[in-house]
């Protein structure tokens, strides 16, 4: 049954943490908090500004873009974020989303201090498209947390 009080699930740009999102529940105590970190995708717009060669963050193209992009991630895991409460709701768990942009292990590392997190899985993306998570950034999690630290395969 439940095992901690307070885990945390990192996840980037459109990629629903599924598997780690059904671990977590099952590792938690009840009364215990699940955090979802979003970490927004910037890739998107580091392509569009080598394929346009506007590399500045002044473009308003850039800027529309990268707007729009953050407001299409966001909505999705808005909606990810509102299943997992209601799932989490049924066991005694509460929900708290988290958004940043960043470096995954990096960001994931400051919530981790700044929430004090006892546990953080990670979803393996090594399988999918997007691989933010594979390797280093797990490998980096795993060694700057100053939690325990799960990966999952997704």
């Amino acid at each position: 049954m439940g095992e901690v009080e307070r885990v945390l699930i990192p996840y980037f740009g459109e990629n629903l943490p599924k598997r780690a999102e059904t671990r977590a529940l099952e590792k938690l105590e009840k009364g215990g908090e699940l955090f979802l970190l979003h970490i927004l995708d910037e890739a998107p717009t580091r392509s569009l500004r080598y394929r346009t060669g506007q590399f500045g963050d002044g473009s308003e193209m850039v800027k529309t873009f990268r707007k729009t992009m953050k407001n299409v991630q966001e909505k999705k895991a808005g909606k990810y974020i509102d299943e997992v409460k209601s799932r989490a709701g049924k066991k005694g768990i509460s929900v708290k989303p988290l958004f940043t942009s960043g470096s995954p292990g990096e960001e994931t590392v400051k919530a981790v201090e700044k929430h004090s997190i006892q546990l953080v899985i990670v979803e393996d993306l090594r399988d999918t498209v997007t691989e933010i998570f594979a390797g280093d950034e797990i490998d980096y999690i795993s060694n700057k947390a100053p939690c325990k630290v799960e990966t999952v395969s997704s």
